[in-house]
């Protein structure tokens, strides 16, 4: 139960509590109410008894006297010369001679038990008298009338008293309880513990809170595990073209390349080595930054036809240097715009347009296109290269993953993650379709096309 929940229950109870004990009074009230005045003789039923020495007017006069002695317990009824007019006493029976003995013996043998009243009443010209034999109510043995409401108000602060107490302990100690387990789960955590689990049994507020502990501590695993499969994948990645720089210098110092064509041969491995591992560190400066928050977008409302026939050029003169074709189809009306950062889309589209040519033979071409849909704009990278294998289509967004073309190829598995993150950081979304079993896609010049979707709301 929520803590909310059980405060919410405690004031219910706190305002309730005193409400019920006063309604159930009420109610023991009305069930226990004797109508007294039922199963009273009539003058007709005792006028064998009465005779002509109480007249019938007489007798209806003392029937709420009757009444009245009976709500008090037990009566009887005696004319002056003991004779039973009426009783509820089972040791007197009406019409029947009452004596002093049985009387006093009565008495004597109850009179610890319960309480007697022998009141004499005169009504018209006779004499009449009233046994009553009351038995104590609980709580009201001897208790004025006046102090009774007083009683019921000290019941109900007891019972009340003994609620919040109980509902008090509960809610504390299912407080202190969950706190305590959240403590000890945030210093093992602070110190590096993460194989564990943190639990809290209930649905309240604090099991919400630990749910978003256990979450954080996954991520926290998590992001140790990047950070070491980082680690081991940029120490084995930087090795290769480090160790070939280093082969190559060495052999041109150690005079190995002595002819001109062997020491042209040499630099220009070294100088493509040095190029790959410029574009390694800067997959690594991208991650870096990525993952501390280091980049900030600041978007701008941007004319998108103009900044992607702006980027094309860019792009145009690394696709020609490494033998490459780009053609691009800008199918936009100038008057769309949208909030972007020109720097961050600028490295994503850089780095599919990259990587479309490093996964590609000579001689490929790249299309860059983009065209208005209803309510958005759908923009592709698009190769006609040999594609990506459809088991590796689901994870090629992945950080350090590397399907099984791109092993062929240096890298760190960053440049897809980056573009994922700055299409999300926008609100966009990317797909990719590609024909990676050999054949090709329904346009029959694609091979892998990355399709970008821009929404214009």
């Amino acid at each position: 139960m929520k803590i909310q929940t059980q405060a919410r229950l405690l004031v219910t109870g706190i305002v309730m509590v005193p409400l019920l004990i006063l309604l159930a009074n009420l109610i023991y009230r009305h069930l226990v109410a004797i109508d007294y005045t039922s199963g009273l003789p009539a003058y007709e039923d005792i006028s064998a008894l009465i005779h002509e020495r109480i007249s019938v007017e007489d007798w209806e006069s003392m029937l709420p006297m009757i009444s009245r002695t009976r709500s008090f317990g037990y009566v009887t009824v005696f004319r002056n010369d003991y004779l039973v007019l009426y009783s509820t006493l089972p040791a007197f029976s009406p019409g029947v001679f009452a004596t002093r003995e049985s009387i006093q013996s009565m008495l004597e043998e109850t009179i610890e038990q319960v309480v007697y009243i022998f009141a004499p009443r005169t009504i018209g010209e006779n004499r009449i008298y009233f046994l009553i034999r009351s038995s104590p109510p609980l709580f009201r043995a001897g208790l004025p009338a006046f102090l009774f409401p007083f009683l019921v108000i000290f019941i109900i602060i007891i019972i009340l008293t003994i609620f919040v107490i109980c509902m008090s302990i509960v809610i504390t100690r299912n407080i202190t309880k969950s706190v305590e387990v959240l403590e000890d789960a945030t210093r093992r955590i602070a110190e590096g513990e993460l194989d564990f689990s943190v639990d809290i049994k209930g649905s309240n507020e604090i099991t919400s809170l630990t749910n978003s502990l256990n979450k954080m501590r996954n991520t926290l695993k998590e992001a140790d595990l990047r950070r070491s499969r980082f680690i081991m994948g940029i120490t084995h990645d930087l090795k290769t073209p480090l160790a070939l720089i280093k082969g190559y210098a060495e052999a041109i110092e150690d005079g190995i390349a002595e002819d001109p064509a062997s020491i042209s041969n040499a630099t220009e491995i070294i100088a493509a080595k040095t190029d790959q591992l410029e574009g390694m560190i800067n997959d690594l400066i991208d991650f870096v930054r990525m993952e501390t928050g280091e980049w900030r977008a600041q978007l701008e409302s941007i004319n998108l036809a103009d900044f992607l026939k702006k980027s094309a050029k860019i792009f145009n003169s690394d696709v020609e240097l490494l033998q490459h074709t780009l053609t691009h189809d800008i199918a936009l009306s100038t008057d769309i715009c949208v909030p972007l950062d020109e720097k961050l889309t600028l490295r994503a589209l850089e780095n599919l347009i990259h990587n479309a040519v490093r996964y590609t033979p000579p001689g490929s071409i790249i299309r860059l296109d983009a065209k208005k849909l209803e309510s958005a704009v759908k923009l592709r990278v698009c190769d006609n290269g040999p594609g990506i294998d459809k088991e590796d289509l689901p994870h090629i967004f992945e950080m350090f993953y590397r399907g099984s073309f791109s092993r062929r190829e240096q890298g760190i598995g960053l440049g897809l993650a980056v573009v994922k993150w700055v299409i999300d950081y926008h609100g966009w979304s990317i797909s990719v379709s590609s024909a990676g079993d050999g054949s090709r896609a329904a346009d029959s010049d694609t091979g892998t096309c990355f399709i970008i979707a821009i929404p214009l709301a």
